[in-house]
């Protein structure tokens, strides 16, 4: 006989599986560009078509409290009635594994290169986690108890490492977070919005709303120097979202109260291009490897995303809810 717990679990993957199903059923016509976490609808909804000729499509995995995408498209974290699942196989026929023991009601993601490990925080607790083998049978590590409110998170390629902005009014700053060993301070920093780690993943940027300034911290791993990149005088007014272009020669700053996106040019370290946006960008991550961005997901009605695509020069795009609107 199924216990209380036991039946409540087996109800829940029937629902999913029943969700599944309606995925299966559901029609995509044309390329999916990324997959999105729709919190309106409380589901994973795909952006349809390329950039500039995309919508955002209908709901195919649907009732969820909290879900992430991983930039390569096909695998995703999703919260649902309490318990958080790994689910893979978003372009076919999505499976679902029950992730035992996974920080309750999580806040930010950050994803390994191969999207094997990831790491969350709590929204509830200032608390840490990694989740590996994602790919197999994911195993939650234990809880890391961190010095005060994530307002960043990042984490290297090979998933060993978090990097962690830390909003606090005695401990604010970057913190190096590993599970073997305590947070270790970077960069005092008063307010850490958004961190872009270099492709030679030996280095990183960060950008402190407080001073409105971006730095470099050069060999995070070891010494960790840090190095003024940018500040107000160069432009820098309220960056909300950091990304380096494909070739590594252009970093992305998303302003939020200025409504701009920047492009510096890593090798002048000077502003190259400035483009307003329409709405005010909340963040810039990736959709789709490291050419589509987004800068802006739906708020309440039919408000559009924005989508960066760097895949030419730099191109802000509208993706509208449904085919046509």
């Amino acid at each position: 006989m199924l216990n209380r717990k036991s039946l409540a679990m087996w109800l829940c993957i029937i629902s999913i599986s029943a969700a599944t199903l309606l995925a299966q059923e559901a029609s995509l016509s044309g390329p999916i560009s990324g997959w999105v976490f729709d919190s309106a609808s409380r589901s994973l909804r795909p952006i349809i078509g390329m950039p500039g000729a995309s919508y955002l499509g209908d709901p195919l995995v649907a009732g969820l409290d909290w879900a992430a995408v991983a930039p390569e498209g096909n695998h995703a974290l999703a919260l649902r009635a309490g318990d958080l699942y790994s689910v893979r196989g978003l372009q076919s026929n999505p499976a679902w594994t029950l992730i035992e023991g996974a920080l309750p009601s999580p806040g930010r993601i950050a994803w390994s290169a191969d999207a094997s490990v990831a790491v969350l925080t709590s929204s509830a607790e200032s608390r840490l986690q990694f989740v590996r083998n994602l790919g197999e049978g994911p195993v939650a590590g234990p809880p890391i108890d961190l010095p005060g409110r994530v307002s960043a998170l990042a984490l290297d390629r090979a998933g060993e490492r978090a990097l962690v902005g830390i909003e606090a009014e005695q401990e604010g700053g970057l913190y190096l977070v590993s599970p073997d060993g305590p947070p270790r301070l970077l960069a005092p920093l008063g307010r850490p919005a958004a961190i872009a780690l270099a492709a030679n993943g030996r280095d990183l940027f960060v950008a402190d709303r407080a001073s409105r300034q971006i730095w470099e911290l050069r060999n995070f791993r070891e010494e960790a120097t840090p190095l003024l990149f940018a500040d107000d005088g160069g432009g820098v007014t309220d960056a909300v979202g950091l990304a380096l272009s494909r070739d590594g020669r252009l970093l992305f700053v998303a302003s939020q109260s200025g409504k701009t996106l920047d492009a510096y040019a890593l090798e002048s370290r000077s502003l190259s291009s400035r483009s307003a946006l329409d709405y005010e960008p909340s963040l810039l991550e990736p959709l789709s490897g490291r050419v589509l961005f987004l800068l802006k997901s739906r708020g309440s009605g039919n408000e559009p995303l924005l989508v960066l695509d760097t895949s030419r020069e730099p191109t802000v795009y509208f993706v509208p809810v449904g085919r046509g609107e």
